[in-house]
């Protein structure tokens, strides 16, 4: 799947809403039908995630889910067998669909605070706690930091916060360290978190982590 660029759209409350509707003996059926007819591998792989963008709901479109090589097929045989297709597609798809509603679990037990030095510290809390479930969900797979990304830009979004240009650069420079591989250590999660929460709620301060802002 492509990756989508981020805007300043609300991406989080379509996802959120559409978490209900998967319905995997449904895709199952579809996925079944298509892959019988389809004349060729080529057919197989382009279709798939066409048909898993108008059937999966907007948690697969929006969420940027990526199914990769192995599970649309790249390598197999045209004839290799479908059913085991299909119980990877769903497998790959369950895992997404479990990340996205641990986020969603966490995000409606947020509640941020009024003072801003509180609401501050609470969200580096967040910060740090969101990317440990995007790192157990990853299972320590490589391309670790867009998904991080994307799941803290939903974390703001889901508290009302605009992810604003000063939002949007503080997460590029707070995860440039994380790199593409092994999720971030300990303390590059804490400058990261520093980083995002002071950017989204204080705005008389620099975008870089200082150290005696945040406890």
């Amino acid at each position: 799947m492509r990756r989508k660029k981020l805007t300043n759209e609300d991406t989080w409350a379509p996802i959120q809403e559409s978490l209900d509707a998967f319905q995997p003996a449904h895709l199952a059926a579809r996925l079944r039908e298509y892959l019988v007819d389809a004349p060729t591998r080529r057919a197989r792989l382009e279709g798939v995630d066409a048909l898993l963008a108008e059937h999966a709901g907007a948690w697969y479109t929006k969420a940027d889910v990526r199914l990769g090589d192995e599970c649309l097929g790249q390598g197999q045989a045209p004839d290799a067998d479908v059913e085991g297709h299909i119980q990877r597609i769903l497998s790959a798809l369950g895992e997404a669909h479990a990340w996205l509603c641990t986020l969603d679990t966490y995000f409606r037990s947020l509640a941020l605070p009024l003072d801003e030095t509180d609401r501050t510290a609470v969200l580096s809390d967040a910060v740090r706690r969101v990317i440990a479930l995007t790192a157990e969900a990853r299972g320590g797979a490589g391309a670790w930091a867009h998904p991080a990304h994307l799941a803290l830009g939903w974390l703001l979004e889901s508290q009302g916060i605009r992810r604003t240009e000063r939002v949007e650069r503080a997460l590029r420079e707070a995860l440039a360290d994380f790199g593409s591989g092994s999720p971030p250590t300990a303390e590059q999660a804490r400058r990261a978190a520093n980083t995002i929460a002071l950017a989204a709620v204080k705005v008389d301060v620099p975008l870089r982590y200082r150290e005696e802002e945040v406890s």
